[in-house]
């Protein structure tokens, strides 16, 4: 193999009418499943996640046609919905009309669409379930879109199969099936792919793009992690600043006119980010504060601001807070984010996962289990830093936070009895024990009674308690930060 360029296969324009109300609605996944969720991904009209048991959900709409050109649906659902056969899976990736499971063993696997040999099966065929990449091991990251498909191994070769060309042994030039290694791109540790246009990020922090060859983007290094727009590249530095370039050369950017100007310069506004993603309208950045920002075309809502107004620069999207992860793909108009909680977020247009389809101005709730609660502003629980998760969200009442029992006990290491027909909760760690009736307002430490602000109570089918009592029985230090609304509690060493 001699070389490859990238060709865009098929451009594609999505419509969804109907403009929902602003509200935080809630949907339900399979019951009796693990609650919370830890990674996710955007495809054009589909969306993916992974569960903390390393289970990948998908849902959205994917309707691609065969040889014959009969329709075939891969997906059609409005919440989410498990991929059979996919286990301890670290990552995924959407495109058009296919998706991509990375294994933590490094085995990478594919499903849906495969117009374009895409999925990496040696067909045509689309394949509704997933079915694992043959050669590909030891991959540490996917990609993809339109219907091409990327991977980068452990040793920072780049792996594609799809809808590009390249030279194979024999001089011809064709679309690869099966995975082929891409030449000219050595110690690489991530790629961003879309709308033509691939990036490449080398262990030194410089950026390579496809032009004719593989060239070095001139003036910009120290890149942590790259995301291709549809108009613009952007690139996030070490020290917290991101940078763009047109991939065409036309339009604006932080109020700053690109045309005919494609070079690389420093967004407005851009400090303290930690990680970047970007959807067809532009950024989407995530801050050290844990807070959501993004910027440029907002046809679909996907700025998250409650309108449909477009901004040349970077304004926050409403109503979300301690976010750790976000996600979107330069071939769509839709958002997602997870909270420090595990809950996930959706806005933009199409399946955003609460139930509906449509278009959504803010975020939306997607639930991980049936009935789970999803608070818009809620009560965070911190124990040593780490966000606990309560499928019963803390409640304030007389001014004291309440938190389901088992989820505090257990968090904190001490040993729970509860006692239905009593309604009697006994907890034991080390040498402390600490004895609640529900509606008593009198508890005991190792068995000297104590008075309680609030008594533990009933809400939601699980028993709440007084968590700053629980804490401070139990030796840990318990502070308050009204300005997040978290509660933090330091265990002893």
């Amino acid at each position: 193999m001699k070389g490859f360029s990238l060709l865009l296969v098929k451009t594609v324009a999505v419509a969804m009418l109907g403009i929902a109300a602003l509200q935080w609605p809630s949907a339900h996944a399979e019951s009796g499943t693990p609650a919370g969720w830890k990674a996710i991904a955007v495809g054009t009209t589909h969306s993916l996640a992974i569960k903390e048991d390393g289970t990948v959900w998908q849902w959205g709409d994917i309707t691609t046609y065969g040889a014959s050109g009969v329709p075939e649906t891969n997906l059609t659902a409005l919440i989410p919905e498990q991929v059979p056969g996919l286990h301890d899976v670290i990552a995924v990736a959407g495109g058009q009309v296919h998706s991509l499971a990375l294994e933590s063993d490094g085995t990478v696997w594919s499903w849906g669409g495969n117009g374009g040999g895409m999925v990496g099966d040696g067909t045509e065929d689309s394949r509704p379930l997933p079915k694992q990449v043959e050669v590909l091991t030891d991959v540490v990251a996917i990609e993809a879109d339109w219907t091409r498909s990327f991977a980068v191994k452990a040793d920072g070769s780049v792996w594609g199969w799809g809808g590009f060309y390249y030279e194979d042994a024999d001089g011809e030039f064709r679309h690869p099936d099966v995975p082929v290694q891409l030449v000219g791109l050595q110690g690489i540790t991530a790629i961003s792919s879309g709308y033509g246009s691939f990036v490449a990020l080398k262990k030194d922090g410089t950026v390579w793009q496809r032009l004719d060859t593989m060239t070095q983007l001139p003036g910009i290094q120290d890149i942590v992690q790259v995301a291709v727009g549809a108009e613009f590249t952007y690139g996030l530095k070490r020290d917290g600043t991101v940078w763009f370039w047109g991939s065409d050369g036309i339009g604006t950017a932080g109020g700053v006119s690109v045309d005919n100007d494609s070079a690389a310069r420093m967004l407005e506004g851009a400090r303290d980010v930690v990680a970047i993603q970007a959807s067809a309208g532009g950024p989407l950045l995530l801050k050290k504060d844990g807070t959501v920002w993004a910027s440029g075309v907002n046809s679909g809502g996907q700025l998250g601001i409650g309108s449909f107004k477009s901004s040349d620069k970077l304004v926050q999207v409403i109503g979300l807070k301690k976010i750790k992860t976000i996600a979107a793909h330069g071939l769509g108009v839709r958002s997602m984010a997870i909270r420090a909680d595990g809950t996930l977020w959706s806005w933009g247009i199409g399946y955003n996962g609460d139930g509906s389809k449509g278009y959504k101005t803010t975020p939306v709730g997607v639930a991980s289990y049936a009935n789970e609660m999803l608070e818009k502003d809620p009560i965070f629980v911190q124990i040593n830093g780490k966000t606990l998760r309560f499928d019963q969200p803390p409640v304030n009442l007389n001014n004291r936070t309440m938190v389901p029992l088992r989820a505090i006990f257990e968090a904190m290491g001490a040993e729970l009895k509860w006692e239905a027909a009593t309604s009697t909760i006994t907890a034991r760690k080390g040498s402390t024990t600490i004895v609640l009736r529900v509606g008593n307002a009198v508890g005991q430490v190792n068995n000297a009674k104590v008075k309680l602000d609030t008594p533990p109570a009933i809400i939601g089918n699980r028993a709440l308690v007084p968590l700053r009592f629980i804490g401070e029985a139990l030796g840990a230090k318990v502070g308050w930060d009204g300005s997040s609304k978290t509660v933090s509690i330091a265990t002893a060493a």
